[in-house]
Parts: C-alpha cells; sequence; structure tokens
C-alpha cells in the first residue's frame, strides 16, 4: 500500500513549490540542500466514478511521481464517499472508522516531506496537525467545489447565518489554512475561496476538474435524424437548473420544434421535476430517474446530438465548469451551457454558451443547431477540451505546483 519516493520533484536548480508558505521551517537552502523530495497522498478520499476528480489527480500525480506513499483507509468500499445516500450515523461511523485507520498509519508520512489531501481534505487536515505531521512538510490540498458555497449558497441545505453555515465556514477556514497550497477547479472559484482564507492563507491554484479520459473519448458522428436529440445528465442539484432545460422544452414544443430532451439521473431537485412534468407535461421529454455509471451514460451520448451543461442563477454555477461540460467536450459532441467567465465558448465548433436561468434563450441555440446539423455541420469540441481542460494540462499543471 506505500513505497519510498525516489524520485526529485524539484527542479534543475532547485527551486521549491510555489505552494510552501511563508514562515515554514523548511528554509529554500535547506530544499536545495536535500537529495531528494518525498510525496505521499494521504486521506479518505473517494475514487468512485462520481469523484472523478480525485482520481484524475491522483493518477496524475503518480504519473509524476510513479513511488508516492499513498496512505488509505484499510477497508475501501466501492461507494462514492460520505455523500452516499445511507443514514447519516452510518456514514458519520464510517468516517469515524476511515479517520482511526488513517491515524494508525500516520507514521508513514515520516520519510514525506510533501503531502496530497485528495478532496475532500478538511478532517484529515486537522487530523494531521493534532498528529504533529504537518510541521516541517508541504501540504496540498484539494479543496475543489469548496464547501460553504455549495451547501449553503447553491445547494440552500442551511441559511447563511446559521449555526451550521457558520460551522462550515470556520471548518473551512481553519483547515484549509493548515495547507501551504490549496487546489480549485477554476480561477473565479480560486478568488472567492480567496475571500474565504484571507488574504494571508495558504497559496491556491487552479486546476480542471478532471476526467476519466479512458472513458471519456470522442463517439461516432452520427448522421441527423428529422430531430435533435439533446442529452442531459447529473445529480439534479440547483446549480444545473434542470427546471430551466424542462421550461426550455415545453418552449420548444410549444414552437413546434423537433427537439427531444432526454434527462438521465436523480437528486435534490429530482421530486419538483417530477411534479412539473406530472402537472405539465411537454410530450418531448424522456427522464431516466436513476444515477448510471459513465460507460453508461457515453452509450447514450452516442445517440444523442446535443450535451446540455447547467443553467442555475446562483454565484456558484457562476463560477465552476462541471463534469458534464467537460465530458461533454471530450466526446467531441455540441455542448450547450450558461455562460461562465472562463469557459471558452466558441459556437462554431460547437461550445454554445447562453445567459443563465433563461429557457428561451436555450431553445434559440438549439434550434440554432438543429438548423446547422440538417445543413451537414459537426462539432469539433473535443479540441477545445484538450487545450483547455486534458489530462495533460492537468498533469502539467500539477507539475508547476510541485516544482516551479
Amino acid at each position: 500500500m506505500a513505497g519510498v519516493v525516489i524520485n526529485d520533484l524539484m527542479t534543475g536548480d532547485g527551486a521549491t513549490t510555489p505552494c510552501m508558505a511563508e514562515g515554514r521551517e523548511h528554509s529554500v537552502a535547506e530544499q536545495r540542500s536535500s537529495p531528494s523530495s518525498r510525496l505521499a497522498v494521504f486521506g479518505a478520499y473517494s475514487d468512485h466514478d462520481h469523484y472523478q476528480r480525485n482520481r484524475v489527480l491522483v493518477e496524475q500525480l503518480r504519473a509524476l511521481v510513479p513511488d508516492a506513499v499513498v496512505v488509505r483507509p484499510k477497508t475501501r468500499r466501492d461507494d462514492h464517499g460520505f455523500s452516499a445516500g445511507t443514514a447519516l450515523s452510518h456514514r458519520l461511523q464510517r468516517m469515524a472508522s476511515d479517520l482511526w485507520s488513517l491515524w494508525s498509519q500516520r507514521h508513514a508520512l515520516d520519510d514525506c516531506d510533501t503531502v496530497f489531501i485528495p478532496y475532500p481534505a478538511y478532517v484529515e487536515l486537522i487530523v494531521l496537525a493534532v498528529g504533529g505531521r504537518l510541521r516541517d512538510r508541504r501540504v496540498i490540498a484539494d479543496a475543489f467545489i469548496e464547501l460553504h458555497s455549495t451547501v449553503v449558497e447553491d445547494r440552500q441545505r442551511y441559511a447563511s447565518g446559521s449555526p451550521v453555515a457558520l460551522l462550515l465556514r470556520w471548518l473551512q477556514r481553519v483547515a484549509l489554512r493548515r495547507a501551504d497550497c490549496v487546489l480549485i477547479d477554476t480561477p473565479r472559484q480560486l478568488a472567492l475561496l480567496r475571500e474565504q482564507l484571507g488574504v494571508d492563507g495558504p497559496q491556491i491554484a487552479d486546476v480542471p476538474v478532471g476526467i476519466d479520459e479512458a472513458i471519456w473519448r470522442p463517439v461516432p458522428t452520427m448522421a441527423m435524424t428529422e430531430r435533435l436529440r439533446v442529452l442531459f445528465w447529473g445529480t439534479f442539484i440547483p446549480l444545473h437548473g434542470v427546471a430551466v432545460i424542462i421550461a426550455a422544452a415545453r418552449a420548444a414544443s410549444t414552437r413546434g420544434l423537433a427537439i427531444e430532451f432526454q434527462l438521465v439521473g436523480d437528486g435534490q431537485t429530482g421530486d419538483a421535476v417530477a411534479a412539473e412534468l406530472h402537472a405539465r407535461d411537454p410530450g418531448n421529454v424522456q427522464w431516466r430517474r436513476e444515477r448510471v455509471s459513465s460507460a453508461e451514460l457515453v452509450r447514450m451520448a452516442e445517440q444523442a446530438d446535443v450535451i446540455l451543461g447547467v443553467f442555475g442563477v446562483s454565484t456558484k454555477a457562476a463560477s465552476v465548469i462541471p463534469y458534464k461540460v467537460q465530458q461533454g467536450l471530450a466526446l467531441n459532441l455540441p455542448v450547450v451551457t450558461r455562460e461562465v467567465a472562463e469557459l471558452p465558448a466558441d459556437p462554431d465548433a460547437g461550445l454554445v454558451a447562453v445567459p443563465p436561468g433563461d429557457p428561451d434563450a436555450l431553445v434559440d441555440a438549439l434550434e440554432a443547431l438543429l438548423q446547422r446539423r440538417a445543413q451537414g455541420w459537426f462539432a469539433t469540441t473535443r479540441a477545445i477540451y484538450d487545450q483547455h481542460f486534458s489530462n495533460a494540462v492537468i498533469r502539467a499543471r500539477l507539475a508547476q505546483v510541485l516544482t516551479e
């Protein structure tokens, strides 16, 4: 389960990582005098299909440092982590068991001077701090979706001034400020997290979300049919704006457009979507109300003409470029999603950005794609993915974080 790192993580001139916080006991001179750096991956993270970022970041780090120490709970489960749909008491018990296992293995970090903690890194950071394993080490933690804004602002599980919301903000700040460098997925998320952690907090680096490229590959180009087949998948969180998709389907039906919508997934807004469809079925929506594997989604995408992204109006929705958008681009299919400042919209290639929360704008974009497809046009969105979001881009960014 663990091996010793012998690879040198420093550049040829011995430069240290940019994520070493000021005041660490490792000085630049000490780093240069060290013959090598040793990396550990530490945490009770999940690499389930629904947490591809963890899988990709760890894989890319291990491509850079093949012999990295990997410390995980001794008993692993094939589920998607703490957010799995099980009783809270069971999840807390599982969490306690994982943390005890990690605590018992903390000695594995003794020969490592760089530690990476995948998402969610909050509790592991506190455990390592209490165990004295943060001293004299560079610590890189992945904040990914950023806890407070996700739970409070986007999903609205708790009011912003409630005790739970304040506790989450405190936990996030206390935990992440113990890292030297924090990873987040977009520049906008980076700016928001900087506000949370303060200007004197750890350095922050943006690294694209990361998808499994062994699964998400360009699909064969489909010949145009009489109808435009539109596919959306997700966990039905508010950020996705599924209600906007339903309203767009209704508008497309009213206009008499030959557009079919297929939804896949379920989650927080699922019951509201079901009630809306039951009350006013537009007749052009099919919903597979279950979570399916990535491999199954790719098979469904092979029969689709357009992939839908997200359409929510929250600050969170304006700050992220989610899995489904990058997956759609990797498939080399047209993608329609809400405007995001860091998203390089390119209608000619097939990446179309529309105003958030606007079903009419969504329908207009789909109608334009319907007309272009009828004229023999095909998307070339894979090039956008390769340039901005690919695993190669992630690996280069992580190499910067480790060695610049």
